[in-house]
C-alpha cells in the first residue's frame, strides 16, 4: 500500500535555480529555504500514507495515539528538518516498525524500541532495519543488559559498532532481550525470548532477541555478541546464520564486558552475505566473498561422535558433510577447554561485576548469582593457568589450520530446548560444548543451518578457520549453503 501511495502521488523534481556564483552566502540561504520547502512536499506523501492506509474515519481515530503513527510523525519531523531524505527506504523502516509491533511482543524479544533518527546517506546499509542487543550502547538510550541491577543513566555515545552501523545508512530499530548480562542466565524481571520456530521453546541465548527477530522475518540484521557461543546457539535454535568473528576484528568499545578475554562482537542474519555485509562494516574492512575451488574440510570426529550429540541433529550435519572430502581431525588441547573456560571467563566476570555483586547482589537472577559466586572463588593461581592454557587451546587451533582449511561439526548438540539450561549443569555445559573452543582459540566460526533436526526445530552446522581468514570462513560457508541445496 505505501509503494501504492507513493506511484499515485510521485513528487515532481524541483529544479533549484538560485545559485549565484557572485553570491555564495545568498545562495546557501536560498538552497536551504529550497530544501526546507520540498521536504514538506515530500513529507506529505507520508502524511498521505497514515490516512490511506486505514480503511475507514473510525480506523484513522483509532491509530491517532498508535504507535506506528507516532514512528510515522517522528519520521516527518526527521525529513523537515533535513537529518533524512524522502525516499522509499523509509517505507521500508515503517514496514519493520509494523512486523516489530506485531510479532515482537509474543516473542518478547524486544526491551527499547528506538524513534527515527538522523540517516547517513548513502552507505552499504542504507535503509537496513537493524536490531541491537541491550549490552551495547546507543547514545541517549539505557543500556539494560537484561538486569534490574543498578540504575545507568542512558548512554552518553553510540559503541563504536552502532556508530559503524550509523555511518553506513543503517535505521536502529531496537535494542534486543538477552541473558542476564550476557552470562547464560534469564533474569525473571525481563523473561525468556520464545523460539519463532516453535513459541513453547527458547531462542537461545545469549543473543536471544536478536536472533528471534531476524528469524522471525522483523529486522534485516542484528548484532549479538558472543563470549562461549552466545551467537551461534541462538542461531542453530532459530535457524538463521551467526557469525563470531576473529578475536579483535570487530572492536568492543562501548560493550558491556563479560569475559574481555573471549568477547566478541558478531552478526545475526538471515544469509551468508549479509553476515559478509554487515561483517564490513563493523569492522570497517572488506570482506569480499570469493569462489572456493578446493576446500580442505576437517571434521572433529569427536564431536561427530560425541554419545550426547543428538540423532537428528547428528544427521543432518552428515549430510551436509557428504558433499566434501573430509579428513578427521582431533585436537587433544580440547580437553583443556572446560577448566580454561571456567577460571577465564567467571574469573573475568567476577572482577567485572564484583562491586555492583556486593551492593546489590540479591537483583541477580539466581543463575547469574551462581555464576559470580563461582567466579569469586577463582584464584590469581587458577587464573594464570586459565589464561596459559588458553594459549595452548589456540596455538593448538593454530596446528590444525596449517592442514585444513576449515573444521567442521554441529553447532550444539540438541534442538531448542524448551527453556535455556541452567549455567553449571550437564545441560548447560553441553549447550556450549562444541562453541567455547572456538572463544578461547580467537578464530572465527560461523552456525548455518541444515535442514530439521525434529518436528519444526532446525539443527546448526559450525564451520571455523584460522584466526583471521574470516573471508575464508564465509566463502566457505556460502560454499555449503548452496551445495546443500
Amino acid at each position: 500500500l505505501a509503494r501504492e501511495v507513493l506511484a499515485a502521488a510521485p513528487v515532481p523534481v524541483e529544479p533549484f535555480d538560485g545559485f549565484d556564483a557572485g553570491d555564495l552566502d545568498g545562495s546557501v540561504d536560498r538552497l536551504v529555504e529550497f530544501n526546507r520547502r520540498s521536504a514538506k512536499t515530500h513529507s506529505g506523501i507520508y502524511r498521505d500514507l497514515t490516512v490511506r492506509r486505514r480503511p475507514t474515519e473510525k480506523a484513522i481515530l483509532a491509530d491517532l495515539d498508535g504507535p506506528l503513527l507516532r514512528r510515522t510523525l517522528e519520521l516527518i519531523g526527521e525529513i523537515e528538518q533535513g537529518r533524512r531524505t524522502c525516499e522509499v527506504a523509509n517505507l521500508d523502516l515503517l514496514a519493520a516498525y509494523q512486523r516489530l509491533q506485531a510479532r515482537a511482543p509474543a516473542l518478547n524479544a524486544v526491551i527499547t524500541e528506538l524513534a527515527p533518527s538522523a540517516r547517513a546517506a548513502g552507505g552499504p546499509l542504507h535503509g537496513a532495519a537493524v536490531a541491537v542487543k541491550d549490552n551495547i550502547d546507543v547514545a541517549g538510550v539505557v543500556t539494560t543488559n537484561a538486569s534490574p541491577v543498578g540504575t545507568p543513566p542512558p548512554a552518553a555515545r553510540d559503541a563504536e559498532v552502532v556508530r559503524r552501523l550509523r555511518d553506513a545508512g543503517a535505521d536502529l530499530l531496537c535494542k534486543t532481550n538477552l541473558l542476564e548480562y550476557a552470562a547464560g542466565s534469564v533474569n525473571p524481571a525481563f523473561g525468556m525470548t520464545y523460539n519463532p520456530r516453535d513459541p513453547s521453546r527458547t531462542s537461545g541465548g545469549s543473543s536471544t532477541g536478536s536472533a528471534a527477530l531476524v528469524a522471525a522475518v522483523v529486522c534485516d540484521y542484528a548484532l549479538g555478541t558472543d563470549t562461549g557461543g552466545s551467537i551461534r546457539i541462538p542461531a542453530a535454535y532459530c535457524g538463521i546464520v551467526g557469525l563470531k568473528p576473529s578475536f579483535g576484528l570487530v572492536p568492543v568499545d562501548g560493550v558491556f564486558p563479560l569475559s574481555p578475554s573471549c568477547d566478541h562482537v558478531g552478526t545475526l542474519t538471515a544469509t551468508v552475505e549479509q553476515s559478509a555485509r554487515l561483517l564490513s562494516v563493523l569492522a570497517a574492512t572488506p570482506i569480499e566473498l570469493r569462489p572456493v575451488r578446493r576446500l580442505r574440510v576437517g571434521v572433529l570426529r569427536r564431536q561427530i561422535d560425541d554419545a550426547d550429540l543428538t540423532p537428528g541433529v547428528r544427521a543432518r550435519v552428515l549430510e551436509a558433510l557428504a558433499a566434501f572430502e573430509c579428513v578427521d581431525v582431533d585436537v587433544p588441547e580440547l580437553d583443556l577447554v572446560d577448566a580454561a573456560l571456567g577460571a577465564v571467563v567467571l574469573r573475568e566476570a567476577w572482577d567485572v561485576h564484583r562491586t555492583l555483586y556486593e551492593r546489590e547482589g540479591e537483583n541477580y537472577g539466581p543463575g547469574t548469582r551462581a555464576l559470580l559466586e563461582l567466579g569469586s572463588r577463582v584464584g590469581d593461581d587458577a587464573y594464570r593457568q586459565g589464561l596459559a592454557e588458553q594459549q595452548q587451546v589456540a596455538a593448538a587451533f593454530a596446528r590444525v589450520f596449517e592442514q585444513v582449511d576449515v573444521l567442521a561439526g554441529p553447532t550444539v548438540a540438541y534442538p531448542a530446548p524448551q527453556v535455556d539450561p541452567p549455567f553449571g549443569t550437564p545441560e548447560g555445559e553441553l549447550e556450549g560444548r562444541y562453541t567455547a573452543p572456538y572463544n578461547l582459540a580467537g578464530v572465527p566460526a560461523i552456525s548455518l543451518p541444515c535442514g530439521i533436526a525434529e518436528g519444526t526445530l532446525p539443527a546448526g552446522l559450525q564451520l571455523a578457520a584460522a584466526r583471521g581468514n574470516d573471508a575464508l570462513l564465509l566463502s566457505a560457508a556460502r560454499l555449503f549453503v548452496e551445495v546443500s541445496r
